[in-house]
């Protein structure tokens, strides 16, 4: 009785092709693996800072509105109210941050820079706030600049800012108001709101 078989070849050419087709596949896989992540950790960064702001006004009477300095806001709100690390914390993209930092217990670095809360702007003749208590208007010195960036994953790498929704990357950009946080800049607003976008400012705004 005759049996038949595969050839050595025949399984080499096998294996050659199975290689392929997996690194074709597989960076493309991790990329969208580290994507999810990176979404995730945003959604959840931003949803942290909020609920802080939102407690802090509840037991305390007080908003970002009532701090003058980003130094202020952070040793005296986001510290009292979130679990952070306690020490000097650096964040990884220095030409974004010039402001004061804070890493929370899981990780993430943020820092709070581009932060006012008085202003002499007027309004039908009167005197306002930069961020009023209607959180209409950011606690920022410009609202053409964000006043917090978030690294996601804090020292790991690629530390790279997120300039398209279609390519997340780990550091984004938000701005803080009186009693909210919210995403700043179509890349970040695009992977919060999963908006997949093109943009590729190296300003992220």
């Amino acid at each position: 009785m005759r049996k038949s078989g595969f050839t050595l070849a025949e399984v080499l050419l096998v294996l050659v092709i199975i290689g392929v087709v997996a690194s074709l596949t597989i960076p493309t896989l991790m990329s969208n693996t580290s994507g999810n992540e990176y979404k995730a950790a945003l959604k959840k960064a931003i949803a942290t800072t909020g609920n802080a702001l939102t407690m802090h006004y509840a037991l305390e009477g007080l908003t970002a509105q009532d701090y003058s300095t980003a130094t202020d806001l952070v040793n005296y709100l986001f510290k009292e109210r979130l679990s952070t690390i306690e020490g000097a914390s650096t964040f990884t993209d220095s030409a974004a941050c010039g402001g004061a930092t804070f890493t929370t217990a899981d990780g993430m670095i943020f820092c709070v820079t581009n932060f006012a809360s008085v202003s002499t702007s007027t309004e039908g003749g009167a005197s306002n706030e930069v961020c009023d208590s209607y959180s209409k208007i950011p606690c920022a010195q410009s609202t053409t600049m964000p006043n917090l960036w978030i690294d996601v994953n804090g020292a790991k790498k690629p530390n790279r800012r997120t300039i398209s929704s279609s390519a997340p990357k780990d550091i984004y950009q938000a701005m803080i108001y009186a009693q909210r946080v919210v995403p700043y800049g179509t890349p970040t607003q695009g992977v919060m709101f999963d908006n997949a976008n093109t943009v590729t400012s190296s300003s992220s705004t």
